[in-house]
């Protein structure tokens, strides 16, 4: 029975400490600042999110990803990569074109419309949702219900960089706003979500894989 336990303590010992390598070098838990702007991230991730971010590997094409914000080196910016080195990227309001290839939502979520708090105004605003294939995954995109007057951006992705487009395209944070991005700052990619604003208490923003 001893040999028992001292083998389950070496057991569980091994699993700890595997457990804390992998958080130092590959994992890293972030707590999403309960920023108004951050918004532009839904409907994937909302302001006061708790999400593993994978620091391993190369994001491409596609990815969700966090960099250090060109405008702030203490800050971040969470965007989904829609252009990489020698690529042209065009936007029209929900619209985008990559390379002549559109991107667009194919069927619409589960829940085809979306409230979503205005970050300047606080004031709901009704978005629609759509499931949009990219980077051989897909993702969830939102968009403005009304005809978007927002003029068109054609944007050519330089050496180095990456073009970053906000899951939220009416209410965006992403390159067209703050331009390129250097692709060297965009290593960690949410990819799961444990725990909303609400804490572990709210079932709907709890334990969810990221897309």
């Amino acid at each position: 029975m001893r040999k028992l336990w001292r083998g389950l303590g070496w057991t569980i010992g091994i699993l700890v400490v595997a457990l804390f390598v992998l958080r130092i070098t590959a994992f890293d838990v972030w707590s999403m600042p309960d920023d108004p702007y951050l918004v532009s991230a839904a409907p994937t991730l909302w302001p006061g999110d708790t999400v593993v971010m994978l620091r391993r590997g190369t994001p491409g094409f596609g990815n969700l990803v966090r960099c250090a914000d060109p405008q702030d080196p203490k800050a971040w910016v969470l965007g989904r990569i829609a252009g990489v080195e020698g690529d042209d990227v065009e936007i029209e309001g929900h619209r985008l074109t990559v390379n002549g290839r559109s991107y667009a939502g194919e069927t619409a979520c589960a829940q085809p419309k979306v409230f979503v708090k205005h970050p300047e105004t606080n004031k709901d605003a009704e978005l629609s949702c759509d499931v949009v294939p990219m980077g051989g995954g897909w993702h969830y995109r939102l968009a403005a219900l009304t005809q978007h007057t927002e003029q068109k951006k054609t944007t050519h992705v330089g050496v180095g960089k990456v073009f970053l487009l906000s899951d939220n395209t009416a209410m965006h944070d992403d390159s067209r706003d703050f331009g390129l991005v250097d692709v060297s700052t965009c290593v960690d990619r949410p990819v799961f979500r444990l725990w909303g604003k609400g804490g572990w208490s709210d079932e709907q923003g709890r334990v969810s894989y990221v897309h």
